[in-house]
């Protein structure tokens, strides 16, 4: 009986009210399908978290808990409204009784008091506009975190912000000190801020003279000047046998830093710390880099909204522009996957730590933490090829959420480095990666500027010596449409074309700067086949199924790729550095 009285009472005041403020879209008549339709909505599914589609486990906010829905339907074809309510056991109501929220996916409550290590759960239930009601669906529920206090959360589980007061706090074996408790929380990604002005008395491992090399080197804000010159204070040794004067013993701020003499950091400060390789084995992957780690940590005025991205390391502007509530999950495609799609979530976790990259051209490669990404340009750019394309899979987006986060904030910390003089000119396997990070975030943030990347910072050749030649990423750098450039002449009479290759997508080692490396033989240069298109081609497949090829404003680019497929031999590692990704190309990209 009180469900059939709570039915009918929602029916004559909320489903009425909806109908007279013509809150429930096309519907058609009220009366008459109230006297006929005795069948409920079928129940959907409901998320713990504000984004769409997505669920949040874990937070550390506890005064507001959001839930959103989807897959509720009624044989009407209308849902009139939604109540919700949360509590303690799926489907309890002792936190919050059933509120209704129209006809919204979404709801927030923001005057809780909600209890440290305590799980809860949000329900949700329809009605259709004859007053039926489904049944209850809940979440899986969310947890409030306890105070971390220094113990060095991971992240990834719940969004980020979670404010508490610590002396300490640690990521990927680095730990911070601060001279007192300061207010901390952690981004989107799980990398910690502070609120500043704070003093660092102690940065572990700290840096140090060993056999006259200095490691574990830290750095604030690196900037232009830093990142066009290869400028560090990490390891007196990065970049290995072309070292040179690159490391400024200035820019570590780590040196001395002791209760004594506290590093002090104001707000709008990205203070990097790494961690050296030391080990006297080379690492097993064969990076390169003298960095086996490194981890950021951000001081900031005020602390940020719950959600909120971490802004980029390079520079001096900390400003929070970005939550994970404005992710897009539409932007992304829900495609079938071919066979041998790598794990979701083992592929997520090679995303989780920063991926350190301010400085310009093929040196970076060097700089790339050997633990938290490949340091060769064709190996990360495959590894983020089939990040990306693994979010255009058919998979729920709540499995989505950290691969999603992670590879945004790539793009977001890529970008930074742009904006502050970051360049990589095409040559050999090593520039490429670059671009479609930051057209990646643009799109699932719905950022003008980010989307903007292809049209602000052009690749392109006009001759030799002609003032409007420039360059800026590997891909665009390297491709380029064969072009009659004088009567006769192809090409500046570079690489061998003629007049059977007008117009045909072409690829060249280092094009706009050195188009006399270009040669129309196909095998002639083996990084054509080697190190470039082949770990392009998840990057390239994504690009189409989210639309980005007009942002991307290089069709040659576009061209080339699907001339290089047609012509690589299919299975073959030359044609996809990852297997996984031919196979996606050969399956869907006639479809886009």
């Amino acid at each position: 009986m009180t469900g059939h009285r709570t039915r009918n009472r929602y029916r004559s005041v909320s489903i009425l009210a909806l109908l007279a403020a013509g809150g429930c879209g096309a519907g058609g008549g009220g009366t008459s399908r109230s006297e006929t339709d005795t069948i409920p909505p079928q129940a959907g599914q409901v998320f713990d978290g504000a984004s769409l589609g997505v669920d949040v486990d874990g937070q550390s906010e506890t005064t507001t808990l959001s839930a959103n829905w989807t897959g509720f339907v009624d044989d009407s074809g209308v849902i009139a409204a939604y109540e919700w309510a949360i509590g303690t056991s799926a489907g309890a109501t002792d936190v919050q009784p059933w509120t209704g929220v129209g006809v919204t996916a979404t709801a927030a409550n923001t005057n809780l008091s909600l209890v440290p290590s305590t799980t809860y759960y949000c329900s949700v239930r329809a009605y259709d506009e004859a007053g039926n009601v489904s049944v209850a669906a809940s979440s899986d529920g969310i947890t409030i975190n306890g105070s971390s206090g220094g113990g060095g959360s991971q992240g990834g589980n719940g969004g980020g912000g979670g404010e508490t007061m610590a002396a300490t706090v640690s990521q990927f074996g680095i730990t911070w000190t601060f001279a007192e408790s300061e207010q901390v929380g952690q981004f989107a990604n799980g990398d910690w801020w502070v609120v500043g002005p704070v003093e660092v008395v102690a940065i572990s491992p700290p840096t140090q003279v060993v056999a006259g090399r200095t490691i574990n080197g830290s750095m604030v804000n690196p900037g232009q000047n830093e990142i066009e010159n290869g400028l560090h204070g990490y390891d007196s040794t990065l970049f290995g046998p072309y070292a040179g004067n690159t490391y400024q013993p200035s820019l570590n701020v780590a040196i001395g830093v002791s209760p004594s003499n506290p590093l002090q950091l104001a707000g709008g400060s990205s203070l990097i710390s790494t961690i050296s390789w030391t080990d006297s084995n080379p690492p097993p992957s064969g990076s390169f880099s003298q960095l086996q780690t490194a981890a950021v940590l951000t001081v900031l005025d005020t602390a940020p909204p719950t959600g909120a991205f971490r802004p980029p390391y390079a520079g001096t502007d900390k400003t929070i522009r970005f939550n994970e509530s404005q992710l897009d999950y539409f932007a992304l495609g829900t495609i079938a996957s071919a066979s041998g799609q790598p794990d979701l979530a083992t592929t997520a976790a090679k995303f989780e730590r920063v991926w350190l990259d301010h400085c310009s051209s093929w040196s970076s490669r060097y700089m790339h933490p050997i633990e938290n990404m490949p340091d060769y340009g064709r190996d990360f750019t495959s590894l983020y090829g089939t990040g990306a394309l693994l979010l255009q899979t058919d998979v729920p987006n709540a499995q989505k959420r950290d691969l999603l986060v992670r590879l945004t904030q790539i793009g977001i910390d890529f970008f930074g480095n742009v904006q502050n003089g970051g360049v990589w000119s095409g040559v050999g396997g090593q520039c490429s990666g670059r671009k479609f990070p930051i057209l990646l975030a643009g799109k699932v943030l719905n950022d003008a500027t980010m989307l903007a990347l292809g049209t602000t910072h052009p690749s392109v050749y006009y001759g030799p010596g002609h003032p409007n030649n420039d360059s800026h990423f590997g891909e665009d750098s390297q491709t380029f449409y064969v072009q009659q450039t004088s009567p006769g002449t192809w090409n500046w009479g570079y690489g061998g074309y003629d007049a059977s290759h007008d117009g045909m997508p072409e690829w060249g080692n280092s094009h706009t700067q050195y188009p006399s490396n270009d040669n129309v033989l196909w095998e002639h240069d083996p990084y054509r086949r080697c190190c470039t298109a082949n770990a392009w081609v998840g990057q390239t497949l994504a690009a189409h199924i989210m639309g980005l090829t007009s942002a991307w404003a290089h069709p040659a680019y576009f061209d080339y790729m699907d001339r290089f497929m047609q012509i690589e031999a299919p299975g073959a590692w030359t044609r996809a550095w990852e297997p996984w990704q031919g196979a996606m190309w050969d399956m869907h990209r006639s479809a886009y």
